[in-house]
């Protein structure tokens, strides 16, 4: 009972020994032993109790391959393969491969993937081509995410990201880490592409490397979910025109903003009623934001609002009394109260003893930022 689970992210246990891989390894045909040998990796494997590749159900392409080379490093090779720093990345990668196609054409059924880039980039056509001919593979996905995409890595994202496109329509999480500005709108197409194709996304992230400015019809392209989408988070972003699609989502729960070098007065424009009085959490930290256009938001959420995360700008008392009251006035029901850098005074005292719900409270004053 406890094998499938344990197997299911196997290669996420960065302290597990990596030997685990020759468990795969055993299911290899002849063609790809000989293979093996040609790239100077001399195991001898035993045959598995346990169909181990069906069991996978998270995949991080990055640590796949970190698992890879340390394996390699373990099992008996051609020691003159490994001593060549070149030769040796190219049986990584070829190993790498050699794995991957082997979950995809055993069993594995994914429900998250990570297309992370920053250890390997190179993949065969044999990949994509067991995938067209191994649909569920994919077909089961609901957590995507996509991170450090540099410009050498865009064909290996867009061919990845097609064959989500194509091959799902169950993604409820997309993550989209470490974005650069300067991507050419290739990445962007195939990015809405895959927002699109999907039937019903909950949960949108971007984070740029650098500040994000343009789009390219990416975030507008989230009007595809507005009956589904529950959570946005943004970090490193600019709120252009594009970020009014959120004004129809008609569930939004959480709004978690970091990052921004704009006053969230403008978000709070964009934004305007018809979004502000559904959100029950909302985190808006390392930002250019004052109290009065958080006031305008809190009285806006009223008693919805739950969970309420700021890191604040300047140590004025009046706009810190307005925020304290609006708190007091229109979000009684809080149970998660996190301020840092906020004025210590009297207004404060009484606000935490009027939240009759609140379980959790971090508050860090103005005079302790500074000491």
């Amino acid at each position: 009972m406890s094998i499938p689970i344990l197997w299911q992210d196997p290669f996420s246990f960065n302290q597990r020994s990596p030997l685990f891989i020759s468990n795969y390894f055993s299911f290899l045909g002849e063609y790809e032993k000989i293979i093996l040998k040609e790239c100077g990796i001399n195991e001898e494997f035993s045959k598995s109790i346990f169909d181990y590749p069906r069991f996978l159900k998270a995949l991080d392409l990055s640590r796949l391959c970190f698992q890879v080379e340390k394996w390699i490093e373990l099992v008996p090779a051609n020691s003159n393969s490994l001593n060549d720093s070149n030769l040796k990345h190219n049986i990584i990668i070829d190993m790498t491969n050699l794995l991957l196609k082997l979950l995809i054409e055993n069993g594995a059924t994914l429900h998250s993937l990570d297309l992370c880039f920053s250890r390997c980039r190179e993949f065969n056509p044999e990949i994509f081509y067991a995938l067209g001919q191994n649909e569920q593979f994919l077909s089961q996905l609901k957590f995507l995410s996509l991170s450090r995409i540099k410009v050498k890595d865009i064909n290996s994202a867009t061919t990845w990201l097609k064959a989500v496109t194509k091959y799902t329509t169950k993604i409820r999480f997309l993550y989209i880490y470490d974005f650069y500005p300067d991507y050419n709108q290739q990445i962007f197409h195939t990015l809405i592409n895959v927002i699109k194709s999907q039937e019903q996304l909950r949960l949108f992230g971007i984070a740029g490397i650098e500040f994000l400015t343009e789009f390219h019809g990416m975030i507008s392209a989230l009007e595809s979910h507005i009956n589904s989408l529950q959570d946005v988070r943004i970090d490193s972003c600019a709120f252009n025109e594009e970020f009014e699609v959120l004004k129809s989502c008609k569930n939004l729960e959480a709004l978690r903003i970091r990052n921004s070098d704009q006053e969230l007065s403008k978000l709070s424009k964009i934004l305007d009623l018809k979004v502000s009085n559904k959100i029950s959490t909302l985190e808006v930290i390392y930002c250019q934001i004052y109290a009065q256009p958080i006031a305008l938001m809190l009285e806006k959420s009223g008693t919805l609002l739950q969970r309420l995360r700021l890191e604040l700008n300047g140590d004025e008392s009046q706009e810190h009394t307005l925020l304290l009251e609006a708190l007091k006035s229109f979000c009684p029901n809080i149970i998660y109260l996190n301020i840092v850098n906020i004025k210590f005074s009297t207004k404060l005292v009484e606000l935490i003893s009027c939240l009759q719900k609140l379980r959790y409270r971090a508050i860090m004053t103005a005079y302790q930022m500074k000491n």
